[in-house]
């Protein structure tokens, strides 16, 4: 059964509306991502290369993480009517194999007259011993909302 995007017009939404899901990253998602999109990064690829320039593992990539944001706002918030303008992310943590993550977006901003929604978004690790979380992806995304699908 295929999940359906949830619809909503622009005049549904609210400053402040959010959504969120939570993904359990796996090392085969890493690597069907890079055979998919060509970067083969050692980085990315290589667990003794990735450990010895200092990281705990293959790091997943950040465009990876921007699409699991894409797939959020494409399904949730704003949801079908969404068409994806302009994305700006920034990557202060490593994301690995094995990581729990929420995403979330947040509307901060509504443009009616050229159905127009600013989203917040951010990935935060979660469940990590001894640590509350930790922001590893934050940025914003703006989206038109189309009149229907």
């Amino acid at each position: 059964m295929t999940e359906r995007a949830i619809d909503r017009a622009l005049d549904d939404f609210s400053i402040g509306d959010s959504a969120e899901t939570v993904w359990d990253v796996k090392a085969e998602e890493i690597a069907r991502f890079a055979e998919l999109s060509g970067d083969l990064n050692p980085l990315h690829t290589d667990v003794e290369y990735a450990r010895a320039a200092g990281y705990e593992g293959c790091v997943a990539h950040g465009l990876l993480l921007g699409s699991k944001l894409s797939g959020l706002i494409g399904m949730k918030l704003p949801g079908g009517r969404c068409l994806l303008l302009e994305q700006k992310l920034a990557y202060p943590e490593p994301v690995y194999a094995g990581d729990r993550v929420r995403l979330t977006a947040t509307v901060q901003g509504l443009h009616v007259d050229l159905q127009i929604v600013e989203l917040k978004v951010s990935i935060t690790k979660i469940g990590l011993p001894d640590v509350r979380e930790v922001r590893a992806a934050r940025g914003s995304m703006t989206c038109k909302i189309l009149s229907s699908f």
